[in-house]
């Protein structure tokens, strides 16, 4: 089964490859931006036709090991030239998305890149493009104690009306300014975490632990890559930041809303990102992490909630998992990194089995595609092949 399903995800991605020309996108009913380069989609058909953020990350883990390192290098220069265009990289390539950012994943996109070519060019212009990047971070999402927050900018009409499409998909109906609340879905949609218990609905007040150790990351890279001067002191505050406000007693790391300066208290493999940027080796918080988190199949996104999200209990989602496993062994935690990539894994290789496809999300819990889902699961390669054959990657090491 290893083998059919590598050779499905080797064919596949070929047919994830899309192009647009500037003519196509100006005529386009459907909203789509003018991209330079081919980019590669989460899905082969269907869902998810755009070029979206964070998903790439994960999608181009998989490419740089299965040989598609054009297709990578294409999808950073596409991000490039968006940061260009725009002064950020949006949620998705389609002008609906402008509104909003998702989890700064371009500097470890840039590092996975040159470790894999030593591509001194491309990662010379992506690293210019990573300061503007930083920018966009540092002036429009920054809170008054120096961390970082998702947001997004639109009108009180858009607002409203992605209230009422939260409301419709998730079922949950809050109290309070509608505009405001609805504000704060799209934080939460910038945030890639959408929907979750996280921020209670209020994530636009929320420093999150995996943004800010994503910063802390591309600050790190910077200096070390020629920068020092201007980035090594930024990183250093950050890291002391998030140590003082954002840990707690039980040495797990959790978002901090910076508008009431307390810690949030929901445990979620969000707190997995210190380890997994390096911003720390100590362990102190993965016993608890482990114990909430783990199920029979992985890694579920957060521990239960009174509503049910479907970045919430029982689900797991490729790029967690990737998360948890390579924090873990960079904490020293290596057997356990190894426990839960071959869990999931496997739950990975029998869904194929049953159904030949790869999923959206899983049910870690049950073992199956049957996940939470506000929109359903989709079928996609995308971050669920990337991760696959990165953790199958970590479990031969």
């Amino acid at each position: 089964m290893k083998t059919e399903l590598n050779e499905y995800i080797l064919d596949g991605w070929k047919k994830t490859v899309r192009t647009i020309t500037e003519e196509e996108a100006r005529d386009s009913n459907d909203g789509r931006l003018f991209l330079p380069y081919p980019y590669t989609v989460p899905c082969e058909e269907n869902t998810f036709q755009s070029l979206f953020y964070w998903d790439t990350y994960f999608a181009n883990r998989g490419l740089l090991t299965s040989g598609y390192e054009e297709l990578a290098a294409n999808n950073i220069r596409n991000f490039i030239y968006l940061i260009d265009t725009y002064g950020y990289i949006p949620n998705g390539s389609r002008l609906r998305y402008l509104n909003r950012s998702q989890p700064p994943f371009f500097g470890m996109m840039l590092a996975d890149y040159y470790n894999a070519t030593k591509d001194k060019e491309l990662l010379a212009d992506g690293c210019r493009a990573l300061i503007k990047e930083l920018e966009f971070w540092d002036t429009r999402r920054k809170a008054p104690n120096g961390l970082n927050h998702y947001s997004c900018e639109a009108d009180e009409e858009t607002y409203l009306a992605a209230l009422e499409l939260y409301e419709r998909r998730t079922g949950c109906i809050r109290d309070g300014d509608r505009a405001y609340l609805g504000k704060n879905v799209y934080a939460e949609a910038e945030s890639g975490w959408d929907f979750c218990g996280r921020f209670g609905g209020r994530c636009y007040e929320y420093n999150a632990i995996d943004l800010n150790c994503l910063l802390y990351f591309d600050e790190v890279f910077l200096a070390e890559n020629g920068y020092a001067e201007s980035f090594a002191h930024k990183a250093r505050q950050r890291k002391e930041k998030i140590l003082s406000l954002m840990r707690a007693d039980d040495g797990v790391f959790y978002d901090y809303c910076y508008t009431d300066g307390r810690l949030g208290k929901l445990i979620s493999c969000a707190s997995f990102f210190p380890y997994f940027v390096g911003l720390i080796d100590d362990a102190d918080g993965i016993d608890k992490l482990l114990n909430s988190l783990e199920l029979g199949y992985g890694l579920q996104a957060t521990v239960a909630t009174e509503e049910n999200y479907q970045w919430g209990e029982n689900n797991g989602w490729a790029c967690l998992q990737l998360v948890a496993c390579e924090g873990l062994c960079r904490c020293g935690r290596v057997e356990d990194a190894i426990r839960i990539a071959e869990k999931y894994t496997s739950l990975v290789e029998k869904c194929f089995a049953e159904t030949h496809h790869l999923w959206e999300k899983y049910n870690v819990r049950l073992g199956s595609n049957e996940a939470i889902g506000e929109y359903g699961t989709p079928t996609m390669l995308g971050w669920s092949a990337g991760v696959y054959q990165a953790l199958q990657k970590l479990i031969e090491k």
